[in-house]
């Protein structure tokens, strides 16, 4: 019995360190591929090759399915003294007679512009100035005789621009 007992334990301790052996053979030649060997490294200075250049602060004004009855003036508030790079993305207008809503957008010199519902991607010249975003909307009933009746209407608009300081 101790005889088999011997042998048994023999046999499990070189079945181990076959194990380990064959292990650390296999196991550090995929790591031996993985690492790469030390190499000299160039040590160029790219610090003034790059250039980055900002991009200018980028404003979005909105309003999804704003409702409103009769007649509406809603003022954008413009970030800085005035807004330049005007780009209206979406205008639409739902109500009544919605065809008479408009966008007014007032420039410095004091000319107004109107952009009217169904516009979409419309870009103004970047060099324009605006102090003033008016989005205003229109839904009445219209009647010659007797006073026009309010209904409901809705806006939809997404305006970017780069604000000026």
């Amino acid at each position: 019995m101790v005889q088999s007992w011997k042998s048994f334990a023999i046999g499990a301790i070189a079945m181990l360190v076959i194990i380990i052996v064959g292990y650390m053979l296999f196991a550090g030649t995929e790591r031996r591929a993985v690492i790469p060997e030390k190499s000299v490294v160039d040590t160029e200075d790219f610090s003034n090759k790059v250039t980055i250049t900002p991009l200018p602060s980028l404003r979005i004004v909105r309003g999804t399915e704003v409702p409103f009855e009769g007649k509406i003036e809603l003022r954008q508030a413009i970030a800085g003294q005035a807004a330049q790079d005007i780009a209206i993305v979406n205008f639409q207008a739902t109500g009544e007679h919605a065809d008479k809503s408009v966008i007014a957008i007032v420039w410095e010199n004091g000319e107004i512009e109107k952009v009217y519902p169904g516009t979409k991607n419309k870009k103004f010249s970047p060099e324009r100035r605006a102090v003033k975003i008016l989005v205003m909307g229109y839904s009445m009933h219209e009647r010659p005789i007797f006073r026009d009746v309010s209904r409901k209407g809705t806006l939809t608009w997404e305006i970017h621009y780069e604000p000026v300081d």
